[in-house]
């Protein structure tokens, strides 16, 4: 498809989205469900975007048309938000990139375009809501000397001080952190770039298994290699294939060593990692592990020791038996 013939298409994706979507009275499962199935007809065209996009974004000709329809296809809501957020992870690359070739009539494109999102997703009320109070989230941490599911006690070798419950017995979390509100923005600067990049990921991980898998793993895994690997010429480690053995793919990405380098900040790379393990398991494990390796580089080169525990932790886990044969079976599946 051409940029006219892409424009069509978005034009009659708000038709569609809004005769087959009837989601009023539904159930959240149901409604992830539906919004799921309609999204993967559409994952072909979907990813034929995305590519298109990638090629041609420094071009605002060809991109601003495209960027503006998918704009106003977000305010609609419900699904059209959800096909929107798929191609953000995307979107975030070309603008790291944009910002590190010093193109300004792109990146004030994306820039546009990721305020207004994000100034949409900080809302309490969710996006489109009258009240203008703005989100904040809790973040319980589990104590590690009592049971939960958040660890397996029995690989935790026990102690007197751990095992015996102290009188009046203690609560399974000890300490709750509470995060926001979330400060609305009207502009982006190097200060507060990777605190409104990093809040898109976290709507989109909310929000992930309500789209199609084979259009946001793909966005999301190939997005996080573009931005750890450009600039670098580290070649890619044995994990991979030491993990999928003969599943592993032999396809070339490109080579990312001739581009200027991004900037990257820690948080958002842990927050990605939440994307990149429901990819794992998702029917990509291939691809997320590629990009599993490439934060972990990174993050190895950037000594971001934050970053290294949580992927060192991933990489570990994944070495059971039973989570590779998980992947492979998945991958298969997904593949077919």
């Amino acid at each position: 498809m051409n940029n006219n013939q892409l424009q069509d298409w978005i034009t009659d994706l708000n038709k569609t989205f809004g005769t087959k979507v009837k989601t009023e009275k539904r159930l959240p499962d149901e409604r992830a469900t539906q919004y799921r199935r309609l999204l993967d007809d559409i994952a072909d065209n979907t990813n034929y975007l995305n590519d298109y996009l990638i090629c041609n974004f420094e071009d605002t000709r060809l991109s601003q048309p495209l960027i503006s329809q998918l704009l106003s296809l977000y305010y609609r809501g419900g699904i059209a938000r959800c096909f929107v957020l798929q191609i953000v992870p995307s979107i975030t690359s070309m603008y790291l990139t944009g910002i590190t070739k010093r193109q300004k009539q792109c990146t004030s494109m994306f820039e546009t375009f990721l305020l207004a999102i994000y100034n949409e997703e900080i809302l309490a009320g969710g996006p489109g809501s009258p009240v203008m109070n703005k989100k904040s989230e809790e973040i319980r941490i589990p104590s590690v000397g009592y049971p939960s599911i958040y660890h397996d006690p029995s690989k935790i070798q026990p102690y007197p001080e751990v095992t015996q419950l102290k009188y009046g017995g203690s609560p399974s979390v000890q300490k709750t952190i509470r995060i926001g509100p979330y400060p609305p923005m009207d502009r982006i600067i190097a200060e507060n770039r990777f605190t409104l990049l990093t809040k898109l990921l976290k709507s989109i991980n909310g929000n992930i298994s309500h789209m199609s898998a084979h259009v946001i793993c793909r966005s999301y895994c190939r997005s996080l290699i573009t931005i750890c690997k450009s600039g670098f010429s580290f070649p890619e480690s044995e994990f991979r294939h030491r993990i999928l053995k003969d599943e592993a793919s032999s396809e070339i990405l490109g080579d990312h060593s001739k581009k200027p380098r991004i900037p990257v900040s820690p948080y958002f790379l842990i927050e990605s990692l939440n994307g990149l393990h429901f990819a794992l398991f998702n029917g990509h494990a291939d691809l997320s592990l590629r990009a599993l390796d490439a934060i972990h580089q990174r993050a190895q080169y950037e000594m971001l020791a934050d970053v290294l525990l949580a992927t060192n932790a991933i990489k570990n886990s994944l070495q059971e038996t039973h989570n590779i044969k998980s992947m492979l079976e998945l991958e298969v599946n997904g593949a077919s």
